[in-house]
């Protein structure tokens, strides 16, 4: 088990400010976890076990982790980052640390309803005929049948899309897209689905770059936050608001695995999303 600096001294303060057991206990797992990835990332406290070579820099990136990787949710980051600054403002008062490393890291924001496209599922016909770019509006349609953003993009995905039923207004956006892509299909020889408009690029797929140029684009002219996770996020918000799932809905809710699962299930309560 990883070692946690001036543990007991801790522990006999946290007892001062008559915690409760589950407190105590979530103390004890911030910060287990926090030296448990500082020892294997901060390669002089790795030697020393020395606090004093614990940093700002150090915090910051286990808050990187725990947002990029372990993609916990706002709520949850917040309360390790204030378990870590009582911790070390208890090092810093008793003079066993010269520096507090959490005083300049800046809590997660909680995100809002609002801060979710809901518009664009909601009223998908409308948004499959609006003046946005071809490669948005696809990007929304393949999200809205149960996909994620990277399945848009892998290459050889068309096979998978090609297998799916539309209803009549969605075929009649598809069928502006064949006519759209039928040249660059042409030149490039190639199906998939987002090809590059560049014929002098190294490869027929388009990148990713180019396909967040279009949706920070089309988000300034919706006022709406179109980023390819923010639309899947909604989109899983969503069917987990939803009572009677629609197929699409089911097939991406059976796609997450458990954290993924519990991840947007948490989102969910924390942004009291609802429809």
């Amino acid at each position: 088990m990883v070692k946690i600096p001036y543990l007991t001294g801790f522990e006999a303060y946290l007892k001062t400010r008559h915690i409760s057991d589950k407190a105590h206990t979530e103390y004890m797992n911030s910060l287990t976890d926090f030296f448990n990835f500082t020892i294997q990332h901060n390669n002089d406290y790795k030697i020393s076990e020395d606090i004093k070579d614990v940093h700002e820099m150090d915090v910051r990136l286990f808050k990187n982790f725990m947002l990029d990787n372990l993609q916990l949710s706002a709520s949850t980051i917040n309360k390790v980052i204030s378990n870590l600054n009582v911790y070390f403002k208890y090092l810093f008062s008793v003079k066993k640390t010269p520096e507090i490393p959490t005083l300049n890291v800046n809590s997660v924001t909680v995100p809002k309803q609002s801060d979710f496209p809901v518009a664009v599922f909601l009223k998908l016909h409308y948004y499959l005929q609006a003046d946005l770019s071809i490669y948005t509006r696809l990007l929304i349609l393949i999200i809205a049948k149960g996909f994620n953003y990277k399945d848009a993009l892998a290459a050889d995905f068309y096979k998978k899309f090609n297998q799916i039923s539309f209803d009549e207004e969605e075929q009649q956006f598809l069928n502006l897209y064949k006519t759209y892509i039928e040249p660059y299909r042409s030149y490039w020889n190639n199906d998939n689905l987002f090809l590059s408009r560049n014929r002098g690029a190294n490869t027929p797929l388009l990148t990713v770059p180019a396909i967040h140029r279009d949706l920070k684009k089309d988000s300034e002219v919706t006022q709406l936050d179109l980023s390819p996770k923010k639309l899947y996020t909604t989109f899983i918000l969503l069917a987990l608001s939803t009572h009677d799932l629609s197929t699409d809905q089911q097939r991406a809710l059976d796609a997450l695995d458990t954290p993924s699962l519990m991840y947007y299930r948490r989102l969910k309560r924390e942004t009291n999303f609802d429809i």
